[in-house]
């Protein structure tokens, strides 16, 4: 392994441990744990009131450490709040690297705390000195025999190529202490964050060649820019992600300005990012354990596909493992015609031939189960083998030593074939250990959990096509925008000016005029011919409709002197303070293939995404749109779009022709270089409706509203 630059925190030769005492306690547990560990480096204990600790040499102080002649890589901290700065101070005038503390009350308390910790933080950098924490349980580090860690570790440590890090030390004792028989390389909390943080310990581990996975609980990512690099550079070395986030919430009070805000929250941004960085996204820790189980064991035989042929030994497996699979992006396609064939001559004639497979046949599954495993490893479109098999651990030794038969098969065709060969037990209560050992001595991963195991295979499918694409930079196309003619401070753009943005760009808007007078109503009416739309303009009226201020197919003048009087009388009833600047008219469009929108809603954290619905106002009660993350491609939003149910409306739906779908990804790319032109200061943008006229005719804005942020 490479040296790192958290080597001195993670892989300390020589750590101190300041708090050391033989009492139980975190004093303690350290150099007990280091012990266990069989740490290869000197562990130093620290404590005015012993000479020795557990058999060491014990030292008053850390100046006393540096006077006996002995250098100090890393300090453990085993001590209350008050006393962890002072510490630090000492470690740094030593010359230690990298600190770690385990002590509460700082940020997480409140000012004071979070006082406290900006102190930390600032004494840390003034000496480049690495710290993790505090308020948190430290980490284990099994590859490297080594660790700084408050709780006891399990009874049995695993090493792997498996490295986790989690924000919750609590969580990080969880996933230690885990059942599931993973092992890990590292495991790492890292509590308030006041230096480290978890991106850092994510980037440590992609350096590190013996893990080849990365598991992670975040609460909140304080640098989303670091982020993307981390996850990029993944990609590059082929390690995947896979991410527990919590905190859902939606971006407050947007739904009152733009349609967009009412679309999408938070979490619905950053889950478009984790997609389009390969970010593997997971909700629970069973879900993450079968995921990194698969990683795990399967780098060097990642599928070429989403297509599962399966075996099972039960006819009702087969329609649980149908239902659960139903909304993933695996599939069970039929069996060819030669497999079919071939399955005939092995299985009796009762035999029913499907994928999922109950190759129980007449019970001889020894004579029979490795060719029927070994014709679907040989079918052309399969991607990934399956074999469903319960293989609990209250099995009898006659159970068990039937199923070996179908564990030893699955090793021997994974041997034989370069497609992935998985075996999923039912349930998650754990396995019978004679054929956990078999699977793990054939490297074939054994999943628990049909729900569970299906989402790993899915989540392991979708990776595969991740890594298969080519990556797309994340470079942004800049045009010279002259940001003057934008408003100071924070505003929301009238309609009229909304367009007029737009247009910039070369967006598509109505031939439109803003009229201040009834006169220059009925004149514009003339010139632009009818049916006419008729709007009030107005910064204190933003929903229109809801003001009814909006007149729709007027057909001739006596209507459209009739439709101004009326607008402005609505106007003062729905708002009296309101200052009416005009009323927009322009000709209405009619019969569009479909209505769109298109819209930009600004993460506090992650920044602008762009958002795409169908179906008009149908959109915000379905909920059926999609989310990309600027900058993209012209294929990237092709495939958005037709990732929507309401797609199907542009492809000649119920005898409607086809809608300009061309002309719609233009829009769409152009939203995005407003959002790069606009960085910082576009909160949100809602083009509603977008109309998509025939194939060949192009799309239309026919309203639109922008609201714009301060600028920072």
């Amino acid at each position: 392994m490479k040296q790192s630059r958290l080597s001195s925190l993670f892989k300390p030769t020589f750590l101190a441990v300041v708090g050391a005492s033989e009492k139980p306690g975190p004093g303690l547990q350290v150099i007990e744990n280091l012990q266990a560990l069989r740490f290869e480096g000197e562990i130093i204990p620290v404590n005015p009131k012993h000479e020795k600790v557990l058999g060491l040499k014990c030292f008053p102080s850390l100046t006393a450490v540096k006077e006996a002649g002995l250098p100090v890589d890393m300090v453990a901290i085993l001590l209350g709040r008050n006393n962890v700065l002072p510490v630090v101070k000492e470690a740094a005038s030593i010359g230690a690297k990298a600190a770690w503390a385990f002590a509460a009350g700082f940020g997480e308390t409140g000012s004071e705390g979070k006082k406290l910790e900006n102190k930390l933080h600032n004494l840390c950098m003034d000496n480049n000195m690495l710290f993790l924490g505090p308020n948190c349980v430290g980490y284990l580090n099994p590859n490297d025999k080594t660790g700084a860690y408050s709780a006891p570790v399990p009874k049995e440590i695993k090493s792997s190529n498996i490295g986790i890090v989690t924000q919750s030390g609590y969580l990080g004792l969880a996933v230690a202490n885990n059942s599931r028989g993973l092992g890990f390389g590292l495991i790492c909390t890292t509590g308030n964050e006041v230096v480290i943080d978890a991106i850092d310990c994510m980037d440590y581990m992609l350096n590190d060649e013996r893990i080849e996975v990365i598991l992670a609980f975040i609460e909140q990512f304080r640098r989303p820019n670091k982020l993307i690099e981390v996850a990029w550079k993944a990609k590059e070395k082929g390690k995947p992600i896979v991410l527990i986030k919590v905190g859902k919430s939606a971006i407050a009070q947007r739904a009152t300005i733009t349609h967009t805000g009412a679309l999408v929250g938070s979490d619905d941004v950053q889950d478009a990012l984790f997609e389009k960085l390969g970010i593997i996204r997971v909700y629970d820790f069973d879900e993450m354990f079968e995921a990194a189980e698969l990683l795990s064991k399967l780098k060097s035989k990642m599928p070429k596909g989403k297509k599962v042929f399966a075996l099972t030994l039960s006819g009702g497996v087969i329609s649980l493992v149908g239902d659960l699979s139903d909304s993933l992006n695996i599939n069970f396609p039929p069996w060819s015609k030669e497999g079919k064939a071939k399955l005939r001559e092995i299985l009796p004639d009762f035999s029913t031939i499907t994928n999922p497979l109950d190759a129980w046949g007449s019970g001889r599954i020894e004579k029979t189960y490795l060719s029927c495993l070994q014709a679907a490893a040989d079918q052309q479109q399969a991607d990934m083998i399956l074999v469903v098999q319960d293989v609990p651990g209250g099995m009898s030794s006659r159970q068990v030593d039937q199923y070996k038969v179908v564990a030893n098969t699955a090793v021997e065709v994974a041997k034989k074939t370069e497609k992935p060969v998985i075996m999923l037990n039912n349930q998650s209560s754990g396995f019978n250990e004679e054929i956990r050992d078999i699977m793990k001595t054939g490297n074939v991963p054994l999943l628990q959990g049909t729900r569970e195991g299906l989402l790993a295979l899915n989540h392991l499918a979708n990776y595969a096509e991740f890594l298969r694409k080519p990556a797309s930079l994340f470079s942004v196309k800049r045009n010279n925008f002259d940001h003057k003619i934008l408003p100071k401070g924070n505003a929301v753009l009238t309609e009229f000016e909304s367009k007029r943005l737009l247009a910039k760009y070369g967006i598509p808007v109505t031939k439109e005029y803003l009229c201040r007078s009834r006169n220059e109503v009925l004149k514009k009416a003339e010139e632009f011919g009818y049916p006419l739309v008729m709007k009030i303009i107005s910064k204190e009226i933003q929903h229109k409709t809801e003001a009814d201020v909006v007149k729709l197919n007027i057909k001739n003048t006596a209507e459209a002197g009739q439709s101004y009087d009326e607008l402005l009388r609505n106007a003062a009833a729905y708002n009296s303070n309101a200052k009416v600047q005009g009323v927009l008219c322009y000709r209405m469009i009619e019969e569009p293939v479909a209505e769109a929108i298109v819209g930009v809603l600004s993460d506090p954290y992650f920044g602008p995404a762009v958002i795409f619905g169908l179906g008009g106002i149908l959109v915000e009660i379905f909920k059926d749109r999609t989310l990309l993350i600027p900058p993209f491609e012209r294929e990237e939003v092709r495939r958005a779009i037709d990732s929507t149910k309401g797609s199907k409306l542009l492809y000649s739906f119920r005898g409607k022709p086809e809608g300009d779908i061309e002309a719609l990804i233009d829009v769409i790319l152009k939203v995005g270089e407003i959002t790069a032109d606009l960085a910082g200061r576009i909160d949100t943008l809602d083009i509603n409706p977008l109309l998509i006229l025939p194939k060949g005719k192009g799309v239309i804005a026919v309203d639109a509203l922008v609201s714009i942020k301060q600028d920072l």
